[in-house]
């Protein structure tokens, strides 16, 4: 199949996932309900937006930042602006095109900064598994911080899958014995299933991430990157946690719930070009289970996702202008 082909049949379909998510997340909303949502966003405390938005803001900075010190043993230093710059607009791209905003930052700093490209794919590989590991270990947080509610939580997954349905039918049972046969086939053609393309793919993945976090050692300032790795997964923490504070059906939920959003919602934001759907979805479901009726879910879902995507969007296309005047000033002195 031609490289072009495979590329439109991959983004038709990861929009027609997001697509599908959108509808699916509304789908069950009645007018009224709707009209309720509406009302609930009018009334929300829309000046705490401005604190979020900053944190968001500062998230991005630090990121850039943390990406300079993966550049320094290569023997490259370039501008916090330039490296600002190109992750902005890197973000607003992959909004379009999924994981084409990768690309394009390297191949923006690579033309203003000098730097080989090529280079900077390893750092950015690197940056990716620090990433991984932050979520897992954010995942651990938020099951250990809400151990009864983790436990009740599957125990009532356990039981509506165990129930007997349509003359007796048991869903575990059936998925028990699935993963049973699956793993007898993996074990009895596991040679054949090594060899498969994307088989291959995966294992060079978790390959390339472990090897980005052992090059850690190797780092000439490593507190100043484990700061920065730390800062800028607590203010995408600490933009939910302010998030709750917009709606007053929502004020209530504090620390446990937002591990929970951020956790399950990183997922989503994975899903997706920039978490369109899935992340609302996944939100509103999570938002849920701490007691909050569905209008008020679905309106702080939108709410949690339409500021850091606004600062996205707004960021990337102000970085697209600001990118070559600044450049400019910067030749001209």
């Amino acid at each position: 199949m031609p490289n072009l082909l495979k590329t439109i049949i991959t983004y038709a379909i990861t929009f027609g996932l997001s697509a599908f998510l959108v509808w699916f997340s509304v789908k069950n909303l009645s007018s009224n309900d709707i009209q309720a949502i509406k009302e609930a966003i009018a009334k929300a405390r829309l000046w705490l937006l401005f604190p979020i938005v900053l944190m968001g803001v500062l998230s991005h900075w630090s990121r850039a930042v943390r990406w300079k010190y993966l550049m320094q043993p290569l023997g490259y230093k370039p501008s916090t602006a330039n490296t600002m710059f190109a992750i902005m607009i890197g973000y607003f791209a992959n909004l379009g095109l999924p994981r084409f905003g990768e690309v394009l930052k390297c191949t923006i700093l690579a033309k203003y900064e000098k730097i080989p490209a090529d280079k900077l794919v390893g750092t950015i590989i690197t940056e990716r598994a620090f990433d991984v590991v932050c979520l897992l270990l954010i995942f651990g947080i938020t099951f250990l911080i809400q151990i009864d509610f983790s436990i009740d939580y599957l125990k009532a997954l356990y039981t509506k899958w165990t129930m007997q349905r349509d003359g007796g039918t048991n869903y575990l049972s059936w998925i028990g014995l699935a993963m049973v046969i699956v793993m007898i086939l993996v074990v009895i053609f596991r040679k054949r299933i090594a060899s498969l393309g994307f088989i291959k793919k995966i294992i060079e993945i978790l390959k390339n991430i472990w090897s980005g976090v052992m090059s850690f050692r190797t780092m000439e300032n490593k507190g100043g990157f484990l700061f920065h790795t730390i800062f800028i997964w607590g203010m995408y923490y600490g933009m939910i946690l302010l998030g709750f504070q917009c709606l007053e059906a929502t004020q209530h939920l504090g620390i446990k719930p937002s591990f929970s959003v951020l956790s399950f919602g990183s997922v989503g934001m994975i899903a997706t070009p920039g978490g369109i759907g899935a992340y609302i979805l996944i939100v509103n479901e999570i938002v849920q289970l701490y007691g909050i009726d569905k209008i008020y879910s679905n309106a702080i879902s939108w709410i949690i996702w339409l500021v850091p995507t606004s600062i996205l969007i707004a960021g990337g296309a102000l970085s697209l202008i600001l990118l070559p005047l600044y450049n400019r000033t910067k030749h001209v002195e």
